[in-house]
């Protein structure tokens, strides 16, 4: 269990350590999948483990994992996970240092790019399932907003998706439930 709800990043190098595809991967899988000694997340991941074993310490180092001792069996056994259950930042968290912008600027193109390749994994899938394909949700609105406005609408979504983490699948005894990336990005543009 996560110490604490939410992580907002404030430095540079902790959102640099997200950018990076085997930590974002691996932080993925204790995200969904929960806590994981190194060996069960190069199962999970196909990371060799001496690999993720660098790599925990760069997230543990940025704050991002930490250790779980409370769930090994013995002192060589060593278990991980998310140091908190949701993590947050932007440019507007970072410091206004040309560095930490760039860096900013950066994780966010490899993140996006990251929810752009799994939205065109689910649609080039060649299995079809009709049940969970009318389930899926495409949307797009234009709205006119202040910035006030803007963060007020995030903060909505944002207490809705906490509220459905919270809750949990209902359908976890009868097999049902599949974990389900979710992702939106709300910002100024023009049509």
């Amino acid at each position: 269990m996560p110490t604490h709800d939410v992580r907002t990043l404030t430095e540079g190098r902790a959102v640099a350590a997200l950018a990076n595809p085997a930590r974002s991967r691996l932080l993925d899988s204790l995200t969904a999948e929960g806590p994981a000694t190194a060996s069960v997340l190069a199962e999970r991941t196909g990371l060799a483990v001496g690999s993720i074993s660098h790599h925990m310490k760069v997230l543990a180092s940025a704050g991002l994992v930490e250790e779980a001792p409370d769930l090994a069996r013995d002192r060589r056994e060593r278990w991980w996970r998310r140091a908190a259950r949701s993590i947050t930042w932007g440019r507007s968290t970072l410091p206004p240092d040309a560095e930490s912008q760039r860096q900013a600027v950066a994780a966010e193109e490899f993140m996006l790019a990251r929810q752009v390749e799994r939205a065109r994994a689910w649609l080039e899938r060649p299995e079809q399932d009709d049940e969970w394909t009318r389930a899926e949700l495409s949307t797009d609105s234009w709205l006119r907003l202040t910035p006030d406005e803007l963060q007020e609408l995030t903060d909505e979504v944002n207490d809705l998706v906490r509220r459905w983490k919270e809750r949990g699948s209902t359908g976890q005894a009868e097999g049902r439930a599949e974990h389900v990336f979710l992702f939106a990005r709300a910002f100024p543009s023009r049509p």
